[in-house]
């Protein structure tokens, strides 16, 4: 019955065109959560817009998953809507709900609700977007996510992990003050390298983050072989995940 489900979503996110095939969602999703088990475990997803993720992790035997998503600061509009349209499709007693609200509003009520993963995909910076673009530059900046951070950590339980992915600032393109073909969409100054983010982690409680440098989909294995390192992600998207640990 669970692979049944777990082949009904990735049939769905498909059909509905949530992704372009289902070999490149395996891949993208092997990658996210790699040595991460889910099953049994309560998730957090932040900024999580139509629930791609959320659902995901229910149907790999989550006990419990929330996904919060504002619908704003960064997002698309129509993810609400999304959302609650791809949970008609799954069974009612799948443990998926959405809280729109953002972290820092969530984080005011989730007392005593506590985590064994967190998952901010491509959702870091917009948390507090003024701040991430002077974060190494004032104070308020900087405090206003480590207090972010601390409050993360408070709702995870001991050993429980957080997973963040973004692009680096750490770009070629973005150094020599050109567009990047590859991501042109991209704003670059308000993105911030690893380094900085598990500086801040560290410095909220977290502790052996590890830094991945993701390749595009679509070459699999071959593309971590040949992309999957600093140089080339510098000269190419800078696409990373950070896993680190409370």
């Amino acid at each position: 019955m669970k692979q049944s489900i777990v082949n009904d979503f990735f049939d769905l996110v498909v059909s509905r065109k949530m992704y372009s095939s289902k070999k490149n969602l395996q891949f993208r999703l092997n990658n996210l959560f790699e040595k991460v088990d889910l099953a049994q475990k309560d998730v957090l997803d932040v900024g999580g817009g139509s629930g791609l993720l959320s659902f995901y992790a229910a149907v790999k035997g989550a006990k419990k998953v929330v996904c919060i998503e504002p619908e704003f600061a960064g997002s698309r509009n129509g993810m609400i809507k999304g959302f609650y349209d791809l949970r008609k499709d799954f069974p009612a007693s799948l443990p998926v709900e959405l809280r729109p609200l953002t972290l820092q509003e969530y984080l005011q009520h989730a007392h005593p609700e506590t985590y064994d993963v967190v998952i901010m995909n491509n959702s870091i910076n917009h948390l507090d977007e003024e701040a991430g673009i002077h974060l190494l530059k004032n104070d308020a900046s900087y405090q206003s996510y480590l207090t972010i951070f601390a409050d993360v950590f408070r709702i995870m339980k001991k050993g429980g992990i957080l997973i963040v992915t973004d692009c680096s600032c750490d770009n070629f393109f973005n150094d020599i003050g050109i567009k990047n073909r590859l991501a042109p969409s991209i704003e670059w100054h308000k993105h911030q390298s690893p380094r900085t983010w598990i500086r801040l982690f560290k410095a909220a409680g977290f502790s052996n983050s590890t830094v991945k440098w993701l390749t595009p989909n679509r070459l699999g294995k071959p593309g971590i072989f040949i992309l999957g390192n600093y140089v080339m992600a510098y000269l190419t998207t800078s696409y990373f995940k950070v896993t680190t640990v409370k």
